[in-house]
């Protein structure tokens, strides 16, 4: 699985690979589609929110601005968003908690 979550090129992030038009199920979490799945999606009513993924983003924690791809987008209570910082490894949070670019802009790059 490390090769799943390894860095991503920053020229390149729009190729990594992410979950369009559904939501996420064990295999695309397997296949590093997506970072979550819920179990029950269907009888809970999840839905995928159209945010036009791949994503270029950026994630602020303990002050700290991190970019990353999100690859995942859903509604459920909350609308969650899976993510993969440039560096490596991936993360989940509201959509409250990342910044969406339109395109990639010098914070993007800086940690490249």
């Amino acid at each position: 699985m490390d090769d799943l979550w390894s860095a991503i090129d920053a020229d390149r992030w729009q190729e990594t690979p992410c979950l369009r038009g559904r939501v996420a199920v064990e295999q695309d979490v397997k296949d590093g589609r997506a970072v979550f799945y819920i179990q029950d999606a269907e009888q809970t009513g999840v839905v995928p929110v159209d945010i036009g993924l791949p994503h270029c983003a950026i994630f602020t924690e303990d002050g700290q601005s991190i970019p990353v791809v999100i690859v995942q987008s859903e509604q459920a209570d909350a609308h969650t968003v899976g993510y993969r910082p440039l560096s490596g490894g991936n993360g989940i949070c509201t959509i409250a908690e990342v910044e969406l670019l339109e395109r990639p802009d010098e914070r993007f790059y800086r940690y490249a």
